[in-house]
């Protein structure tokens, strides 16, 4: 045993020296550093031997290597397994070296899965002889990281390797003897003694986030308009969400023929009728807008001539813009009988689709319904409530 501690020994050193950088590997992530891990071991021993199935311990020290998903390991052991001749103990003790090959990287899972492959020496110490022997050693396991807050990085390893020995002292006929291990137990990162990699960065709360390409440096910064351009660039502050901007944030200046705010060079749908809500290309919103100056004889639904002006100035505006669907909302006020009242406001916004339709609209994206006395917008107490109450609305449907 001693001598085969002076050998483990001198190879954990090598490897110690050699392992000057990491890679992801067999680690929680964010701690690609060395690490220890102890746990315990249950052998399925091979046929040929005269034992029972054993029991153990393991001791690992693991380095992260310069390739990808990569790491050396070196572990000792210590197992007993119970005699069948007399019922006493045989002994194994070993040391190993292996490489392991960490599947998480490859398949982005919090379980990281890996395989492992390697050699060293076992000695087995059966019936009172000693000899040590040189075997070989493969297999695979899965890592989880148990993300406790007092205990970051800890992580719990489960392992399975079939070990094959070459051994011809202790069983006649035979020049080999293969069990198969099975290691549950802790793994431990060394953050004591060495930085974590890629340890994952708290998030800063960014509105937006600009990185210096050079550096990787990164800075918060915020855009109270949400028109592109940060506050401290941004010479006038508060825009209409989605208006078109330059560098300054502020609107592009030019002629703005229906006067929705938006510059006709930006303007994708001209002619708006006016007063009504845009976006940041000058097409209307899903909205309500009251058809004022649409009038009707009273108690008829028959368009008045100063009526039939205003709707020739919608008719370019639908003309304009080809994907509206509009609503035409006919409504009256309280005086006289609610059923007549609703169908007068039914006929009056049928009244306006039919104009509409005459001077060229297509009659599918209009629709008309009449709401009667039912949804007043000011009191019908007094006149100009009234007033106010009769009315007809383009309702944007779909644009």
């Amino acid at each position: 045993m001693k001598g085969l501690l002076n050998r483990a020994a001198l190879v954990s050193g090598l490897v110690a020296c050699a392992a000057v950088t990491t890679a992801q590997a067999v680690s929680a992530p964010g701690y690609d550093i060395p690490y220890v891990e102890l746990g315990g071991e249950f052998v399925s021993v091979d046929d040929i031997r005269a034992n029972d199935d054993g029991i153990g311990g393991r001791l690992r020290l693991g380095f992260p290597i310069g390739i990808a998903n990569s790491a050396i390991e070196l572990s000792i052991y210590d197992n007993v397994f119970e005699r069948d001749l007399d019922g006493d103990d045989d002994y194994q003790s070993g040391f190993f070296v292996n490489y392991v090959y960490d599947l998480g990287g490859l398949l982005n899972t919090r379980v990281r899965p890996f395989v492992l492959g390697g050699l060293g020496f076992a000695e087995d110490d059966i019936l009172g002889n000693n000899d040590t022997h040189l075997g070989l050693d493969a297999g695979l396991g899965a890592l989880v990281p148990l993300g406790l807050p007092f205990a970051k990085g800890l992580s719990l390893r489960a392992d399975a390797r079939y070990q094959y020995q070459f051994n011809k002292e202790h069983y006649p006929g035979e020049d080999s003897v293969a069990d198969v291990r099975f290691f549950v137990g802790a793994h431990i990162p060394l953050s004591a003694y060495f930085e974590a990699k890629g340890k994952p960065q708290k998030t800063r709360d960014c509105e937006l986030a600009v990185v210096d390409p050079t550096t990787g440096r990164t800075d918060c910064v915020s855009d109270s308009d949400r028109d592109g351009v940060i506050d401290g660039r941004d010479k006038c502050p508060g825009t209409r969400r989605g208006a078109s901007v330059n560098a300054n944030g502020c609107v592009a200046s030019g002629p703005d023929s229906d006067g929705d705010g938006v510059p006709d060079n930006f303007d994708r749908c001209p002619e708006t009728v006016v007063g009504a809500a845009v976006d940041g290309n000058g097409c209307p919103v899903r909205q309500i807008v009251v058809l004022n100056g649409v009038n009707f004889n009273t108690g008829s639904a028959a368009l008045t001539d100063g009526a039939k002006q205003v709707l020739d100035g919608v008719v370019e505006t639908l003309r304009s813009q080809r994907a509206s669907l509009i609503e035409i909302a006919g409504h009256t006020d309280s005086r006289g009988d609610a059923q007549s009242n609703l169908a007068l406001s039914q006929k009056r916004a049928e009244s306006v689709r039919d104009y509409l339709i005459e001077r060229g609209i297509t009659a599918s994206r209009l629709t008309a319904r009449g709401y009667g006395e039912y949804e007043p917008i000011a009191s019908n107490d007094t006149a100009g409530g009234r007033e106010e109450n009769r009315r007809v609305e383009f309702r944007v449907v779909a644009n």
